[in-house]
């Protein structure tokens, strides 16, 4: 089914980042979990209003037969990213009666794309990835030791919190690699938006749309969503698509974020075409079981109901071959999940990162 060359995970600059906490003086102290798990609702961006484009009386039979269709998928091309920002160390500095606790992380942040051709997933040109740390810049105490740091390749971004807050710092950094790794996947699917693949074809992207602000670049984009953090219409509405059959969808509705001129992370109004949708159903599991939500760009509206049909079709036919027994296996297309098995080949998991900041 499938044919991929895995390279090993990177660390060159975190031994560098190593380096860099001993040279002024700080602690190495690396966290066994990363900021990401620590803090999940920190990468959701749920300020959505939602209106619907069709009737919510009842739901829709997706024109899906199985297994006559289970081939039927036009979709050749799968994408998805991650981050990893995980604290190191501290830096303790003194100012007059002023003590101060510098946290430091490494982040390693990567973005893929794989071509599936003749039922082979294969890598699509080069995948993206970036290494650095994290650090507040302006109250390292040996100020020039950032320039050597950065001549030798550590790439170290500046964090920016009023007065060297602790815990602002933290929060900071997993705002801005969650800019870097939207950056990453955005140079990405732009290379893959100006190449030919991108004529007859669509472009399958693990997670919301919403988050990305070039809307040429998604012209071209499905994304899917497997995790649900609100919901967007009355409880009675959203339960109806809590219990959706296997091969119905939702109707579909009409997502928008208010205009926005002062946060880095939600400059301008952004719009798109969302519906959700059972992959398969099973007894005695939670409704969220096999329910998926699909977002288009706002471009395709005029011809909103032939994506509806074709696009939850070819996903429908992307239930097979299942990934089990990840988690969420039963949402979780297998093309996705052979996207995050080759980011996890080329990213040092927290296990390597730990032993490499200890030893």
């Amino acid at each position: 089914m499938s044919c991929l060359l895995f390279a090993g995970p990177i660390l060159g600059e975190g031994y560098q980042a190593k380096q860099f906490i001993a040279s002024q003086g700080g602690q190495i102290a690396p966290l066994g979990i990363s900021e990401e798990e620590l803090n999940p609702n920190e990468q959701d961006d749920l300020s959505y209003q939602a209106y619907p484009l069709e009737s919510m009386e009842s739901c829709y039979r997706v024109d899906f037969n199985f297994p006559e269709d289970s081939l039927c998928s036009e979709f050749g091309f799968f994408e998805d990213g991650k981050q990893k920002t995980i604290q190191i160390g501290y830096i303790p500095v003194e100012y007059g009666d002023n003590h101060v606790l510098i946290p430091v992380h490494y982040f390693v942040i990567s973005s893929v794309i794989l071509k599936r051709n003749d039922r082979e997933l294969k890598l699509w040109r080069n995948a993206k990835v970036k290494e650095g740390v994290f650090v507040e810049k302006s109250l390292i105490p040996n100020q020039n030791l950032l320039d050597d740091f950065a001549t030798q390749g550590l790439e170290i971004v500046d964090i920016r919190a009023q007065g060297g807050d602790y815990y602002a710092l933290r929060k900071k950094t997993l705002q801005e690699a969650k800019k870097i790794r939207l950056q990453l996947e955005t140079d990405l699917i732009a290379e893959w938006r100006l190449s030919n693949d991108s004529r007859n074809g669509f472009l399958i992207v693990d997670g919301t749309l919403m988050n990305f602000r070039n809307e040429a670049n998604i012209e071209r984009c499905v994304g899917i969503s497997k995790s649900f953090g609100s919901r967007y219409f009355s409880v009675s509405d959203h339960n109806r698509v809590l219990t959706m059959r296997e091969f119905e969808r939702s109707w579909a509705f009409r997502f928008h974020t208010p205009d926005d001129n002062t946060d880095a992370l939600n400059q301008g109004k952004r719009e798109r075409l969302s519906w959700y949708l059972r992959l398969r159903e099973r007894r005695n599991t939670d409704p969220e079981f096999g329910l998926i939500r699909i977002e288009i760009g706002l471009k395709h509206l005029d011809t909103l109901q032939e994506k509806i049909e074709s696009i939850s079709k070819y996903l429908l036919s992307e239930r097979l071959p299942i990934s089990y027994p990840i988690p969420r296996w039963d949402k979780h297309l297998y093309p996705i999940y052979k996207c995050e098995s080759y980011r996890s080949s080329i990213m040092p998991s927290i296990e390597t990162i730990n032993a490499a900041m200890k030893g």
